[in-house]
This record gives C-alpha cells, sequence and structure tokens, in this order.
C-alpha cells in the first residue's frame, strides 16, 4: 500500500480489499516483537473468555436475597399465564390479617408484566429495584472484560478500545461518535420531554395531582395511555406470509428489477420441511444467488430471532481448485460464467420465528412481523447485488456501522402506503388494506418513540464511555467502577436537561449494566444502529421520496425504478469495497441537498458526524 507504483493500478475494490487485509493485520499485533504478541494473543484468549462468562451470567438465577414480597391481588391485572408462571416459581404465605402474599423474585418475564400491568406504585419499585440490582458475577466479569479490551488496545498502540474499534468504521474516533450522539440528542428532547409531560398529566389525573417520575413507572404509565386510547383493529388478517413474500417480490423488481422465484431444493438441500428456497433472478432471467427462507417458529431451532447469515459469499472462482460434483452436490447452481470469468453466486439463509399457522389457515403477521421479513430481506437483497468479485468486502461485509442502512431502508417500504398496496388484502374477502387504518396504527406507534430512542441514545454513549481510554471516573480503579461511570452518564446534559431527571434518572443500589449483553457483539459501535436508521431515513425521504419527477414528489410513490437504480449503483453492488461516505455522498447527490453539505459528507469527518446527527430524527 505505501509503494505508490503498485498501489495507484489498484481498482477501488482492490484499495478497498487491500486496507482491511492491512488494518486486520496491524490489529491482530503482527508488528509486535515475540513476547509482546505473546502476551497480545493471551489477552485475545482472556477476552474471549470473559465475554463467555458475561453471557453465560445471565442465565444464573437472580439473587435470593432480592426477594420482594407483593400481595397476590396486585397480580389481578397481569396475563393469566404469567400470574400462573409466577405463583408456580414461588413461595406463598398469609399474612396476620389473612392477606395471600408472593415471596417473589423477578425474573425478566415476570418484570416485564408487572412493571406494565400493576396499578401498586410500591409493588412496582420494589419489583424494578430487586429486577435491576442484576448480578454482581456479571459486573466483575464485565469490568474485567472492559479492562482486557483497553488493555489489548494499547498492546497494539490506540489510545483505547474505542479508538481501536472505530478506526475502520465510518465513524473513525470517539469525538466523532460523541458528535452524532449529541446533535441527535438536541433534536431529541423537546421530544422526549413532551411526552414526559404527557404521561406526566395522566398520572396527576391518577394520583390527585402526583406528578414526579420515575423509571419504574414508565411501562404502566405508556401502557395506560394506549389503553384510555382503545384498541385498534387488527392488520393481522392483511398480512400473510405468502402475500408478503409477493409483495417483497413485486418491490425488488419496481427498483431493481430483480425477482424472487419459489425453487424446489434437491435431496438433502434443506434441512427442516419447513424451509423455503427462493431464487433470485435479474430482469434478463439470469440467476444472482439462492436463498432460504426458515421462518417459523419451533423447539428445534436455534433461538437467534430474526437473522440473515450468509451461507456463501459471491466471488470470482477464476483460479479456484476445482471440487468434484460428489462433494459439493449443489455447488453447480450457484457457479456461473460472465465475460468469460467464472463466478460464485451468494446464497443466504433467513431466519425469523413467526407464529406456526393452524392447520388449514395460512401464517398471518402482524406489522411488525412484515417488517422484520422486509428488514432481513434488505441483507439479503444487499447480498444479491453487491458481487464485487471479492468475497471479503461482498454484500454485507462492509463496515458495522453501514451494514444496517440497506434493511432498515427496508423497513420504510413496509410503511409505505403506496407498497402496502402491492400486497396487504384480507385473506378471507381480498379487500384492500384500508390505509385509514395503516395511519391510526403508525401515530399509535409513534407516540413513545421519542422514549425509544432517549434509551438507545443513552446505550450508546454507555457503550463509548465503557471503551475510553478512563474507565473509572474516580481514577480508584476500585470494583464497582462501571456502575459509577453509568451514573456520571446519568448526569450528563444531553440526558438529565428537562422535566425527565427523575424519569430517566439512575436508581441507587441497581447495576443496569449487568445486562447489557450487546457489549460483547457491539463493543464501541453500539451506535451503529442507530445511525443507520438516520441515514437510511435520509436517503427514504432524499431519495425515494424525493426522486426529481414531479409526478413522484407529488404522490410521494416511492418505487421509483430511478431511484432504485441509484441505491443500487451508488451502495448495494459495492458491498463493502468502497469508502461508506462516498457512497452516502454519491446516492444523495441528486440534487435534493446542498453541494456543501455533500461535499462534507464525501469526507467523512467529524464534520460528517455533526451533518448527520442534525439529519431528522428517525421514525419519531
Amino acid at each position: 500500500m505505501d509503494d505508490h507504483e503498485i498501489s495507484r493500478t489498484f481498482s477501488p475494490v482492490e484499495r478497498e480489499v487491500a486496507l482491511s487485509f492491512r488494518r486486520d493485520f496491524e490489529r491482530s499485533g503482527i508488528h509486535l516483537p515475540k513476547d509482546a504478541h505473546a502476551q497480545f494473543v493471551d489477552l485475545s484468549s482472556n477476552i474471549q473468555e470473559s465475554s463467555r462468562g458475561f453471557l453465560k451470567s445471565q442465565s444464573l438465577p437472580p439473587p435470593s436475597n432480592r426477594t420482594v414480597s407483593v400481595p397476590v391481588d396486585h397480580f389481578r391485572a397481569l396475563p393469566s399465564q404469567v400470574t400462573m408462571h409466577i405463583l408456580q416459581s414461588s413461595s406463598t404465605h398469609k399474612r396476620a390479617d389473612g392477606t395471600a402474599v408472593v415471596d417473589l423474585v423477578p425474573d425478566d418475564y415476570a418484570a416485564h408484566y408487572i412493571l406494565r400491568d400493576c396499578a401498586d406504585d410500591s409493588t412496582r419499585e420494589a419489583v424494578y429495584r430487586a429486577w435491576q440490582y442484576g448480578s454482581t458475577t456479571a459486573v466483575d466479569t464485565l469490568e474485567t472484560l472492559l479492562e482486557q479490551r483497553r488493555a489489548l488496545s494499547h498492546r497494539v498502540g490506540f489510545e483505547s478500545f474505542g479508538h481501536m474499534a472505530l478506526e475502520d468504521k465510518m465513524a473513525k474516533s470517539p469525538s466523532h461518535v460523541d458528535e452524532f450522539l449529541r446533535g441527535l440528542a438536541t433534536q431529541a428532547q423537546p421530544r422526549w420531554n413532551s411526552a414526559i409531560n404527557t404521561l406526566y398529566q395522566i398520572k396527576a389525573k391518577t394520583r390527585q395531582g402526583q406528578q414526579q417520575m420515575f423509571p419504574w413507572d414508565r411501562d404502566f404509565w405508556m401502557s395506560k395511555q394506549q389503553m384510555d386510547k382503545g384498541a385498534l383493529p387488527s392488520l393481522h388478517p392483511y398480512f400473510s406470509l405468502g402475500r408478503v413474500v409477493l409483495g417483497l417480490s413485486r418491490v425488488f423488481k419496481n427498483l431493481y428489477g430483480v425477482e424472487l422465484r419459489a425453487a424446489s431444493p434437491q435431496p438433502g438441500e434443506i434441512w427442516h420441511p419447513e424451509v423455503r428456497k427462493l431464487e433470485v433472478i435479474d430482469e434478463d432471467g439470469r440467476p444472482l444467488g439462492l436463498i432460504y427462507c426458515d421462518v417459523f417458529a419451533r423447539s428445534s431451532k436455534a433461538h437467534v430471532g430474526a437473522a440473515h447469515f450468509t451461507a456463501r459469499c459471491a466471488r470470482r472462482i477464476d483460479d479456484d481448485i476445482e471440487v468434484s460434483a460428489a462433494s459439493a452436490p449443489h455447488s453447480s447452481q450457484t457457479v456461473v460464467e460472465r465475460d468469460g470469468q467464472r463466478f460464485q453466486l451468494p446464497v443466504v439463509v433467513l431466519i425469523c420465528d413467526f407464529p406456526v399457522p393452524a392447520e388449514g389457515s395460512p401464517s398471518l403477521l402482524s406489522w411488525s412481523n412484515v417488517e422484520t421479513i422486509f428488514h432481513e430481506m434488505g441483507h439479503a437483497m444487499h447480498s444479491m447485488l453487491g458481487q464485487n468479485g471479492f468475497h471479503n468486502v461482498a454484500g454485507t461485509r462492509c463496515p458495522v456501522d453501514f451494514v444496517e442502512l440497506p434493511s432498515i431502508l427496508m423497513e420504510h417500504f413496509a410503511r409505505s402506503p403506496h407498497v402496502l398496496s402491492l400486497f396487504a388484502s384480507h385473506y378471507k374477502t381480498g379487500a384492500p388494506l384500508p390505509l385509514e387504518l395503516v395511519t391510526k396504527h403508525a401515530e399509535r406507534r409513534r407516540e413513545h418513540a421519542a422514549l425509544d430512542l432517549h434509551a438507545q441514545l443513552f446505550m450508546s454513549a454507555l457503550d463509548q464511555r465503557y471503551h475510553s481510554p478512563v474507565l473509572d471516573p474516580l481514577g480508584t480503579g476500585a470494583k464497582g467502577w462501571s456502575t459509577r461511570s453509568l451514573v456520571e452518564l446519568h448526569k450528563d446534559p444531553m440526558f438529565s436537561d428537562g422535566p425527565g431527571a427523575s424519569f430517566f434518572g439512575h436508581v441507587s443500589d441497581t447495576q443496569w449494566q449487568s445486562r447489557f449483553t450487546h457489549l460483547i457483539g457491539y463493543g464501541a459501535s453500539y451506535y451503529s444502529y442507530l445511525f443507520d436508521r438516520v441515514l437510511a431515513g435520509q436517503i427514504w425521504d432524499q431519495v425515494f421520496l424525493g426522486d426529481q419527477s414531479q409526478q413522484l414528489q407529488a404522490t410521494g410513490n416511492p418505487l421509483s425504478r430511478r431511484a432504485g437504480e441509484r441505491f443500487k449503483t451508488e451502495v448495494l453492488r459495492w458491498g463493502g469495497g468502497r469508502d461508506p461516505w462516498q457512497s452516502l455522498a454519491a446516492v444523495l447527490d441528486n440534487g435534493n441537498m446542498r453541494h456543501g453539505e455533500i461535499d462534507a459528507v464525501a469526507q467523512g469527518s467529524k464534520s460528517a458526524m455533526r451533518i448527520v446527527g442534525g439529519w431528522k430524527l428517525p421514525d419519531i
């Protein structure tokens, strides 16, 4: 890379491949002396062990000294199956006055419903405190892990693990992430203060003027606000799985000229009879890859929620060693020739946990389920269209703070009335989904979106603190520093200004971080999902709803082939083979944004992060 005579011959994709190799080698300590490298290897092994220990601690039973005594009648508003779970897993006794009492050690399941449905303030507080007390074992293991990560980063010359982890991300450095988070928080503060004030008013009417609210009030008063407005008719009957997949195929054909076609698997090709095989075909009839859909819940299935897995990456295979058909019986389906070169097509697996349909009835999805499958298909299409010849930068193999952009963008399509009209119809009558019902559901979902955004911002900022150069805010190094750091973050004006101080504040004698498991897979990069939500929102507004056709501007129809080709050409087809800031600037440079802003975005500097932090708030 340092030899200009060689590096200048690289294509943009080859340059990204070379850069990724060099960064990986450097972060792996290839330049270290033998003894120092051995210490690096030991630290890496210890980090893996600590990570496993932290995740294992999540399955430990709650500490028995956190028992809460709750009168049985306080559970009367809970779903019957939850009450049954509590009674079966807890001891009971009677007080002197004859009141039946449950001695409860709250787990996640019970705590969720008690905090949402129990009307007694003191019970909710006691359950919250006991539940959030957390595991001291988990906290000790987490602090060891974070200290090991910092030591590892120092070994290879970085100021902190955050600096090390962000070097190859869009953000590039912790200060850039902070710029983005603070910009977004500045926009959001009026929204979440307004949401809290609304909850205050509801509580004051019920509690005779009481207006102070606490973390254990949040779910209860949010639920009460929803119930007071009454239930909306369900959207499930309009979302049969077959129609939803048909809608996805129509969206992809409109945008990219790509279709999904059901295909029959060969013997031994699928791992369960419920798995469905889809071929992805371009408009010239050429195959682009395969998608295996395993979408129904079952006891034998790994509980991973919804996910997209790459089973085989797209890549050029001209010089590969020939493999016999007997050892790879299905490989011929995904090998093609283009312009005299041989390519391996991508194979991906899409996993969901949708409810199994009753016999004789189609699988009916919630709107959230529809968003989920659109999201995962966004990843799949990135894999299908991001074929650049190199497997390590193909499709979704791009920076973690860019990889969710195509999938989150697809969630916007799942909410669009124009897109819903392509497939959403009642499974019995065939009647189209009433758009006014969609609008009501969307408004209901947005009521508390600002509070959810606050939580995401806080966790993103906490993740950054936990991977900063200074771990203990007091500098003592004594155990429990992760709690002290959490307490200090609660005091940050980004979170503590306005009427929400008590609502969002830290509760003494709790250790919320003991269950922050995303720190394992997303260390120093938890902000990424929120960042990509903002990017996707900007592209949705400026490219798909902001297409230069006056007709499209008037109708808000996002199904523009021109917009789709623009997104495919500037984002999807590159996979990870291009600087994401260059892709972002290129796709947005369609005349709807100022050139100065586009140029700043293309640079990917701190000012670019500040600009993104000032873009429209996501989904609220």
